[in-house]
């Protein structure tokens, strides 16, 4: 009757084209895999042969040694009191809590003005301001442009 390999029909046969193509994929990833990795291996190798030729320099001393250490970004500014001290209710010194008090309000030495007398409405300042706000006020140019009256 019919001829022809009836283990075609199967799908765990090694000649479907279906099982053929997994094959061709697997093997290309492979490939891709293995281009990475050697990728990898020599970017580190170059890194490790210039961090060798660095540390030969500087032992050498035609390089000044870099410091590395990351110590600084977690002391404190000189002179203040850490955080947790003053959270947790520990004395602290008089002279640093000396430096956040404001100094008592009087005229300015720069200028001889009072605190809070730039918000004073009867400098010429204010008047400008005042006219600048009702030129660039939205509902005022509404209202100008309708003439339709509530």
């Amino acid at each position: 009757m019919g001829g022809g390999d009836l283990n075609l029909k199967k799908s765990w046969h090694p000649q479907t084209m279906k099982n053929i193509e997994r094959v061709w994929k697997a093997e290309q990833k492979h490939e891709a895999e293995c281009k990475k990795i050697e990728e990898l291996q020599k970017e580190l190798k170059d890194e490790r042969a210039r961090e060798e030729i660095t540390r030969f320099a500087q032992e050498s001393g035609s390089i000044k040694k870099k410091d590395d250490r990351l110590d600084w970004m977690y002391q404190g500014p000189a002179g203040q009191v850490s955080r947790d001290e003053y959270l947790l209710g520990r004395s602290i010194d008089k002279q640093i809590t000396d430096q956040y008090e404001e100094p008592e309000s009087g005229p300015s030495a720069e200028t001889g003005l009072l605190p809070g007398s730039i918000f004073n409405p009867t400098t010429p300042a204010s008047n400008l301001d005042l006219a600048a706000k009702i030129r660039e006020d939205p509902l005022f140019e509404i209202r100008l442009v309708s003439p339709v009256s509530l």
